[in-house]
């Protein structure tokens, strides 16, 4: 016999489809505001003379620096995007053999981070704002040794008087040879200005991490620099503009400089830049696993009303 449908029966039904709406309206509007460090960070590496910027190609997006195609999505299975960035030294890739001051030394007009501190102020800033990286980790030629050595660290640096752009030595490039307030990003200015006469921020690095594994490869020279800083000259200006990133951002967990030297091989020199990538992506994990948010358990509660209305 079939069953009548009294207009109670259809109000009933008609009630349950339109709670059923608004629960999962609710849901929809739960999820939209539950924290969103589940979805993949970005990290940024920065190179500057050789062999920094040749270790760093594979997590480079551009072609004509990495033919080899970007291998920073999700590296290493970790969940997180790596981006590098570096210049060329035209016309051979030897900065040491070419004039101070030369395109051949600071980097061809069209590359980035040109070892130049107005280049490198604006395109440190543009990389900032467009990618707003978890870690920044900065890298620049130490020497023709081959050291792997991690700046505890930087800023600090006087001489300038009045003055904080005369606390660096002149690049040498273009017209204006110092980071002047009119020549550089805001922020730039506000950290050299704010960072000097014996002012310093420290690495943010797993310096610790970073020490253990690289030293277990038995390559190069693996050291902490604990008291001195990265020099008041680009690798220490690029190096600060790191740290006082961190500094003001916060969802930046990590940022720092290491010094390379060129008697490292660029194999040797990109194996030690992976396994410290490697501490870095390990750092980001242990700090990014989520608590259970309010928001989460609210919306699991309305999933599981949902499940039980339908049975």
């Amino acid at each position: 016999m079939a069953r009548l449908r009294t207009p109670f029966l259809i109000c009933e039904n008609q009630f349950a489809s339109a709670r059923k709406m608004i629960i999962r309206f609710f849901v929809a509007l739960v999820l939209l505001f539950i924290p969103l460090n589940l979805i993949a960070d970005t990290v940024v590496m920065i190179g500057y003379w050789p062999p920094t910027n040749e270790m760093l190609r594979p997590w480079s997006q551009n072609a004509a620096q990495n033919p080899g195609g970007w291998q920073g999505q999700n590296w290493g299975g970790y969940g997180h995007d790596v981006y590098s960035f570096f210049p060329e030294f035209p016309p051979d890739g030897n900065p040491f053999n070419d004039s101070f001051g030369s395109n051949g030394y600071v980097g061809s007009t069209d590359s980035d981070f040109r070892v130049d501190y107005q280049d490198t102020s604006a395109d440190f800033w543009r990389v900032m704002d467009d990618l707003n990286p978890t870690a920044v980790i900065t890298f620049s030629w130490g020497g023709s040794d081959n050291r792997w050595e991690i700046e505890r660290l930087e800023g600090g640096h006087s001489g300038g008087g009045s003055n904080p752009a005369f606390d660096w030595s002149s690049d040498g490039s273009g017209l204006v040879g110092y980071p002047t307030q009119s020549s550089v990003d805001a922020r730039t200015w506000d950290a050299i200005s704010t960072y000097r006469n014996g002012n310093q921020l420290q690495t943010m690095l797993p310096v610790d991490a970073i020490y253990d594994a690289t030293s277990l490869l038995g390559v190069g020279n693996v050291f902490i620099d604990e008291t001195g800083t990265s020099g008041n000259y680009l690798s220490g200006f690029l190096a600060l503009q790191g740290l006082y990133y961190n500094s003001i951002t916060p969802n930046n967990l990590y940022a720092g400089h290491i010094h390379v030297g060129s008697g490292l091989s660029i194999n040797q020199a990109n194996l030690l830049t992976q396994t410290t990538l490697t501490q870095v992506l390990l750092g980001i994990n242990a700090h990014a696993i989520p608590e259970p948010s309010g928001l989460m358990m609210v919306a699991l509660a309305i999933s599981f009303s949902m499940r039980r209305t339908r049975q």
